[in-house]
């Protein structure tokens, strides 16, 4: 009874996707498809604060070929200036790439990203222009870094500012990417699962939501998703991106209630949310927002997306390195399209590497 009403709720997901989807036919379709990345496959590991144990290593050996490093923020200095504030120790981070390098695994083998915000992070000042924090990045960089991740969240009071995405950011995040792009540098997006969301045509700036039809028979209900907020700087800049990552081990996100709550097994979700989520992509209706309501209905399909999971010693979650590898190596063997890898956070809650070892293995098998 268990098994069958789970399968029936893959069904109805991936049914519900396809005519929510046909209902906008007309959606004008973003593909992204230029790349800095100059991998077909990606395995993406995040630095938390132990960045200068020999972690990092046993991560790439175990098959990481973009390492980003946390976290920094967009700020104005003491003279008015744009900069990046904070963030790992420099000399740390040159002393890593270096033993890597020596170790066969050079900025070939391996990307290294600085990413931007983080959760309860401020979001950048946006009195500063993008040019302004372009020159910035590349001070800030000094050559250690191979480019930026977007990783702007909300906050842990309900009322905070930072729970709000404004326009002025938005844009800024993607004229700022846009800018790198151009230059060489890789840029991507890590939006929880809520900020760019299969499962809704919803649009809002707000990250202190609910998801009205997941009953976790919460009371109050849990008030920290966003409704495809990060959707809108995919639109201006379709092709400024090179990849984006997906946490679906964002806190209550539809695939730990479909997993745990509606007990769908984790195999049969992953791949019906892959498969939704690389062959239809994500419909958004911007209609209902004053800023944005000029755009309409926008469909977007993404070039390089990946999926994240959460270490958990290794293990994985919402769902395991062990089923979602088995997702995508199934996905893979039928030939159907997939997407391009995984990451996860965090280095430092796996340092033996075993998340990596298994989803390598599912990726390169």
């Amino acid at each position: 009874m268990r098994v069958s009403h789970a399968l029936t709720a893959v069904a109805v997901l991936v049914l519900s996707l396809f005519w929510e989807i046909a209902a906008h036919e007309g959606a004008f379709v973003h593909d992204t498809h230029e790349t800095n990345i100059p991998f077909e496959n990606i395995l993406v590991a995040y630095q938390s604060w132990s960045e200068c144990d020999n972690a990092t290593i046993t991560a790439v050996e175990s098959g990481v070929n973009v390492i980003i490093w946390f976290a920094t923020n967009l700020e104005t200095d003491e003279e008015g200036n744009a900069a990046l504030q904070g963030g790992p120790n420099h000399t740390c981070v040159e002393g890593m790439i270096g033993k890597l390098s020596d170790m066969g695994y050079g900025r070939d083998k391996v990307k290294h990203l600085i990413s931007v915000g983080g959760w309860d992070a401020p979001h950048p000042d946006t009195s500063n222009s993008a040019e302004e924090y372009a020159e910035a990045f590349e001070v800030f960089s000094d050559g250690l870094f191979d480019g930026l991740d977007w990783d702007l969240e909300g906050n842990d009071s309900l009322t905070a500012e930072w729970n709000y995405f404004s326009k002025e950011c938005l844009d800024l995040m993607a004229n700022l990417s846009r800018i790198l792009h151009d230059r060489g540098y890789i840029v991507s997006l890590a939006p929880p699962e809520s900020y760019l969301d299969i499962q809704t045509t919803a649009f809002s700036k707000f990250v202190n939501l609910t998801y009205p039809d997941d009953d976790w028979g919460d009371d109050p209900p849990f008030s920290y998703h966003g409704h495809n907020t990060y959707a809108y700087p995919l639109v201006k800049e379709p092709t400024a991106f090179d990849f984006v990552s997906i946490q679906i081990y964002e806190t209550k996100s539809h695939a730990s209630y479909n997993t745990t709550v509606l007990g769908t097994p984790q195999v049969d979700y992953m791949r019906a949310y892959i498969k939704s989520l690389v062959e239809e992509g994500v419909t958004v209706d911007f209609t209902t927002d004053d800023d944005f309501n000029e755009l309409g209905v926008q469909k977007l399909k993404i070039n390089k997306v990946i999926v994240g999971l959460i270490s958990a010693g290794g293990v994985g979650g919402p769902i395991t390195a062990v089923n979602a590898s088995k997702a995508f190596a199934g996905l893979k063997e039928g030939g159907e399209r997939n997407i391009d890898g995984f990451f996860y956070w965090c280095i430092g809650d796996d340092k033996d590497g075993s998340l990596p070892k298994i989803l390598s293995e599912g990726i390169w098998g």
